[in-house]
């Protein structure tokens, strides 16, 4: 092997020049200040000798290594003799080992902890082995893969080392060059590695093989050993403790019928019971104690091996394999739930103890006030009493032993049940993800369907469906009552079925009558679809309940299987009666009838598939160890989920466009369909575990949302209804004010989808939350697996941007987590000032335009809050922000100057409020409403309704008349022009007149007329009145003129206009006068 290696390493060129050593490279380390490099140049140099160091010094541990393995490998034979020949003799020794005879209890026990540690390390050796075998099974594949990487990257180097000596100039320093030597010294030795461990591998195997089964039967004969140990020990405590209450009774009996000795006696012996008790106890406890310390040392080596594992076999098939074998090998731990509550019992006694034992410091004293007031001539009571005192005082210091022991014994069973069911935990947990993110199976690729006929063939002949139904049917027979409820309601339903019916038919004409149509119609139709489908659901459910409570393996999941189907049947059967001909989903809901035809039919047949893919996900899951041979349940899960992802896909692009279905809905109904379409791809790259999980979450949630949507839809239809009672009632009240003699036939023109919109507002948005809570109550176990995404590290970032910075991985994790920050902020941005709105703001008295101002500060805030999340998510802290903003600084001076102006005179509106929604202002020669302020620019609705968009900048900066920004009240003034003849002062008050009695023209300020020029055509006179709401200027002027102009013809005033004398002259002198006045009076 060495002759190998030299041969390879002098085979090779760009090595004849001699590598320098590790001392010299960190004696060149340490000189480097001395060089006065530029800094640049020094960093570089500094790299160079920092990684031919590291080169180096892989290089020797890789050589180190290979020495190792020399040796392992000739000393292989000799030790595989030796690990069987040990194993012969353990098995021989195992059937004659005995206990110690004659061993006192200190002994014994100290013998049984140090059984113990020995047990611990024979563990801890076994689980060596477990890890020598796992890669010995996958050392082909890393090796060559590895062998493969480092031929690559020795080429690169080679052609570096023959292009630096090229030209006269050196491309490259020496330092950089040394670099590149050591690292393919290193290579080279590491390639000598891997193939003297290819080539050596079944002997390493088989080395690795022997000592495992060596350990394997230790640590069984260790367990075995000590469970006998313990046994021993607690026959010994046992046997104490019966000795003690023995000894008691004895003396009960000797006391006779004296009563102050017979009730000192059974104090006594009350005593010893109790120490006999916990002893017991004890006992109990250490056997306990045992067990979860085993259990717990088999889950901490499981965790290493699996971390080893893991690393070996990343991706690999046979670690799915062995993944699922752990997991079904992990010990389902019983935890003791009363033992805080022991522990405590236990603390209040041994303080009770303490205290009486206190009583009893002096032994004299006591037995002298016992014995007062009582004869003992002779002095036997006395004796007799001091004895007694002596011996208790003898089983309470026992006593007292006793329960110390046991609360140290109990406290670390609990510790350890903690430490035990945390790391039990933790383990399944990062099983769970491994099993989930790892292929379980090979790609469905060519090979795969060539051999599908014969696969399906041998596991079709495999099967013993009639084995599982033969153990099912004699549980079903012996517990036949189960059935009775299931029973009684199939007799009841199918008695009252046609009242039922009756019930929903005479609910129908009086569904969208003004008056006659109550919101309990519906509730009560889906209850009575509810009961027609109860039936079905009590068969299904208690089958499956009796076969999980009295069954185990594939019964048991068959079980699983049946109860799936029976709260998807449910759900799905209630649903397809409402889409039937009652009439249900169209009469009460609204729903078209063509589109109510389409999804009974797609209902139907979405149905099918969903049974049977609830029938196929928890058999495909019972046994997982041999989920890649099943390609039984592969075809008919990848058929089932390709039709059901067909089937909700044509039903939601056939009711994308229609008008009764949300947007939600719609969005709800393509992911649905989609997601049967991913879960097939996945299962053709081999991910048939993950699209088992995935599968079983999915069907749950398209019952769900078809929960939702019939939830919604009742909602609805209850505010619908509730909406237009108290439209009916407003239009009632205004008949009853007007003196109004209408019939009631016009009531039925009142439209149903009148509702009341901000608490439909309020009620999609707490239907929404409350389909994402179920949704994510579906989804959490799943959704706490993606913490292996931390694993795929897609970049790394600088925390402080400098070269010596520290990184921080960005993983995919974080890239969903952003896009989860993105699609709430959006959410939360667009649904939240709304909200604010419908349960705050519309309350509150405010001015008109305050909401808006506050929702749309609102939603700026929500959207920066978001974004800065978002970058924190993706790495992105605020000193990297700040080049980027100190850029768009520099370009904000240029290109964006108008936007950023805009903007920023938006945050001014919006905070200095000089217009807000609805204000009517002017602009130049534009007048109009304002309809929204936006970020950018503001719009304003003219009164031919037309929409002018106003850039935000404007309305900061030039001339702005706000008609309503203080106050709605306004001054109009019209010009009225009166002839020379008519009576001023009558024509005067007539026109205060109009003013006083136009209902629009405000008191305060009076209106007034003031006669201002003697015009050349007339007397000018101005009317001068105040509205007080803007929508009333152009009315009442037209009211006013209208009003003016009647009142004047019928005085006799006329009113002014203008006048123009014309005179014509010929050449023979003839004149022509002709007059406006003239005309005017003709």
């Amino acid at each position: 092997m060495r002759f190998l290696w030299l041969l390879m390493v002098l085979g090779l060129p760009g090595i004849a020049v001699a590598l320098p050593t590790a001392d010299l490279l960190k004696s060149s380390l340490s000189g480097l200040g001395e060089r006065k490099l530029p800094e640049a140049e020094q960093l570089a140099v500094q790299q160079a000798l920092e990684q031919a160091l590291g080169w180096l010094e892989n290089a020797e541990r890789a050589r180190a290594s290979l020495e190792q393995l020399e040796l392992q490998v000739a000393g292989a034979p000799e030790q595989i003799r030796k690990n069987r020949q040990e194993l012969v003799q353990l098995l021989q020794q195992a059937e004659r080992r005995q206990l110690p005879s004659s061993i006192s209890l200190p002994e014994l026990e100290g013998l049984l902890a140090e059984q113990g540690r020995q047990l611990s390390a024979w563990q801890n050796e076994l689980n060596e082995a477990n890890t020598a075998i796992v890669r010995a099974q996958t050392r082909p594949e890393r090796a060559q893969s590895e062998i493969s990487a480092n031929q690559k990257r020795i080429q690169e180097i080679n052609n570096q080392l023959k292009t630096a000596k090229e030209g006269g100039k050196p491309l490259l320093s020496s330092e950089r060059l040394d670099a590149l030597r050591a690292e393919l010294e290193a290579l080279q030795v590491r390639n000598s590695l891997r193939q003297a461990e290819l080539v050596n591998n079944s002997v390493l195997q088989d080395l690795a093989s022997s000592s495992r089964e060596l350990m394997a039967t230790r640590v069984q004969a260790q367990e075995d050993y000590m469970a006998t140990l313990q046994g021993l020990l607690s026959e010994k405590r046992q046997a104490a403790s019966e000795l003690a209450v023995q000894e008691q009774s004895l003396k009960v009996e000797k006391a006779g019928e004296d009563t102050l000795l017979l009730k000192e006696s059974s104090l006594n012996l009350q005593i010893s019971d109790y120490l006999l008790e916990i002893t017991e106890r004890r006992n109990q406890l250490a056997q306990k104690s045992l067990e979860v310390r085993q259990q717990l040392d088999s889950v901490q080596q499981a965790e290493q091996a699996m971390e080893e594992q893991i690393a070996a076999l990343q991706g690999s098939v046979l670690l799915a394999k062995i993944l699922y074998q752990q997991k079904q090998a992990l010990p389902q731990p019983s935890f003791d739930r009363t033992l805080a509550d022991q522990i405590a019992d236990t603390r209040l006694y041994q303080f009770q103890l303490r205290q009486y034992r206190e009583t009893q410091q002096r032994p004299d004293d006591y037995v002298s006030r016992a014995l007062q007031g009582q004869a003992d001539e002779d002095g036997q009571v006395r004796e007799a009493l001091q004895e007694l005192v002596r011996l208790r005082s003898g089983l309470m210091e026992r006593l007292n032993h006793e329960l110390n022991a046991y609360l140290s014994e109990a406290i670390s069973v609990q510790l350890n049940q903690k430490q035990l069911q945390t790391l039990s935990l933790q383990l399944r947990i990062l099983l769970d993800e491994h099993m989930f993110w790892i292929p379980s199976n090979k790609p469905l690729d060519r090979d795969w369907l060539k051999q599908l006929p014969a696969r399906l063939k041998k596991q079709w002949k495999s099967l013993d469906g009639g084995a599982a139904l033969g153990e099912l049917w004699p549980v079903w027979r012996d517990y036949w009552l189960a059935f009775l409820p299931a029973l009684l309601v199939s007799l009841a339903v199918l008695w009252k079925r046609r009242s039922l019916y009756q019930s929903i038919e005479h609910a129908r004409p009086r569904i969208g009558h003004y008056l006659n149509d109550r919101q309990r119609f519906t509730p009560m139709a889906i209850g009575a679809m509810l009961l027609l489908s109860l039936p079905a659901f009590l068969w299904f459910s208690t089958a499956g309940w009796l076969a999980q409570l009295h069954t185990l393996g594939v019964p048991y999941e068959f079980g699983t299987a049946l109860l799936h189907t029976a709260k998807l049947g449910l759900v799905f059967a209630v649903a397809y009666r409402l889409l039937g001909r009652q009439g249900v989903a169209g009469l009460h809901f609204g729903w078209p009838a063509v589109q109510v035809a389409f999804l009974r039919k797609r209902l139907a047949w979405v149905a099918l598939v969903v049974w049977l893919l609830a029938l196929v996900v928890p058999l495909a899951q019972a046994n997982l160890s041999a989920l890649s041979d099943d390609v039984l349940g592969v075809v008919v899960l990848a058929l089932g989920l390709s039709l059901l992802g067909g089937l909700l896909i044509n039903a939601a692009l056939q009711q994308y466009g229609a008008t009764s279905m949300p947007l939600l809905g719609k969005l709800l109904a393509l992911l649905l369909g989609a997601a049967p379409l991913v879960l097939v791809g996945a299962l053709i790259a081999g991910y048939y575990y993950t699209v088992l999980q995935m599968s079983e979450r999915l069907l749950m949630s398209l019952a769900l949302v078809i929960v939702w949507v019939l939830l919604r839809a009742a909602i609805e239809r209850g505010l619908a209804i509730a909406a237009r009672r108290l439209a009916w009632q407003r239009v009632e009240r205004l008949r009853q004010q007007e003196g109004s003699e209408e019939q009631e036939s016009g009531g039925e023109e009142l439209d149903i989808s009148v509702v009341n919109e901000q608490s439909l507002r309020l009620v999609r948005l707490m239907l929404v939350l409350l389909l994402v809570a179920g949704l994510y109550w579906v989804w959490a176990d799943v959704i706490s697996l993606f913490a292996y995404l931390d694993n795929v590290v897609l970049y790394e970032n600088a925390v402080h941007g400098g070269i010596d910075s520290p990184t921080v991985d960005v993983s995919l994790r974080d890239l969903l987590n952003a896009l989860i920050i993105v699609g709430m902020t959006v959410m939360l941005a667009r649904n939240l000032p709304g909200l604010l709105e419908v349960l705050f703001l519309s309350r509150i008295k405010l001015a008109p335009g305050t909401s808006y101002a506050a929702m749309r500060l609102l939603s700026y805030t929500i959207s920066s809050i978001g974004i800065v999340t978002t970058l924190a998510a993706l790495g992105v802290s605020w000193n990297k922000l700040q080049w980027l903003v100190a850029a768009l600084s520099v370009g904000l001076g240029f290109g964006l100057q108008e936007i950023f102006a805009n903007f920023i005179s938006g945050l001014i509106i919006l905070f200095e409020r000089p217009v807000r929604i609805g204000d009517l202002v002017t602009i130049g020669d534009m007048t109009g409403t304002v309809s929204r302020i936006r970020i950018r620019a503001t719009t304003i609705t003219e009164f031919d309704r037309k929409e002018s968009i106003i850039p935000n900048k404007v309305l900061v900066t030039e001339r702005l008349l706000n008609w309503s920004l203080s106050d709605s009240v306004t001054r109009i003034t019209l010009h009225i022009s009166l002839s020379y003849d008519v009576d001023l002062e009558r024509a005067r008050r007539l026109m205060l007149e109009i003013m006083q009695e136009n209902s629009r023209i405000l008191e305060d300020p009076e209106p007034v007329v003031l006669f201002l020029e003697i015009g050349a055509s007339g007397f000018n006179h101005e009317m001068r009145y105040h509205v007080g709401e803007i929508s009333d200027r152009n009315t009442s002027i037209d009211e006013v003129h209208n009003r003016l102009v009647e009142r004047f013809r019928e005085a006799g005033i006329q009113m002014a206009f203008k006048q123009v004398d014309v005179f014509i002259k010929n050449e023979q002198g003839d004149e022509a006068h002709w007059s406006t006045r003239q005309r005017h009076s003709g």
